[in-house]
């Protein structure tokens, strides 16, 4: 037994990678799991549900896995829309603040297919609102993961 477990470190490089998970809050089903590094850029756009205009929010993925909004950006001011957060000001005509340094340990939304148009990671499109379940209560979370891969390729 120990020859064999011996033998399998040898071969087997076996550590913890983090993974970005979305879920189904109540029944756990996952619709997107990808593997992410600290330092990376989680970004979340929207369309605002009554004003009609984009919002878009980015986070930055900590070495803790937790989630910390760094910057909002809002093509105008409405219902539900912080109007002074961190550092305000105006970039190619959306409303931006900066600076924000909120922490997040998981993201947790009702998802609306009109709503959110996806989200992203690093500037690529990961999955969009509408691949997700409509009125449905999801979050993502970044959870430390075994891995086990082979030491030689």
């Amino acid at each position: 037994m120990f020859i064999s477990i011996f033998a399998l470190s040898v071969f087997l490089k076996i550590g913890y990678t983090k993974v970005l998970t979305i879920s189904h809050q109540e029944t756990g089903e996952v619709y997107e799991k990808i593997r992410v590094e600290s330092g990376e850029v989680l970004k979340y756009k929207w369309i605002h549900s009554f004003e009609h205009i984009p919002w878009i929010e980015e986070y930055k993925i900590l070495d803790n896995n937790s989630l910390q909004l760094y910057e909002i950006k809002v093509a105008g001011f409405g219902a539900g829309i912080p109007e002074n957060k961190g550092i305000v000001e105006v970039r190619d005509g959306m409303v931006v603040m900066s600076n924000l340094d909120q922490n997040f340990e998981e993201i947790n939304w009702i998802n609306s297919n009109t709503a959110l148009e996806y989200i992203g990671l690093n500037d690529e499109e990961i999955i969009k609102g509408s691949d997700l379940p409509h009125h449905e209560p999801l979050k993502l979370v970044v959870k430390e993961m075994l891995s086990i891969w082979p030491r030689f390729h």
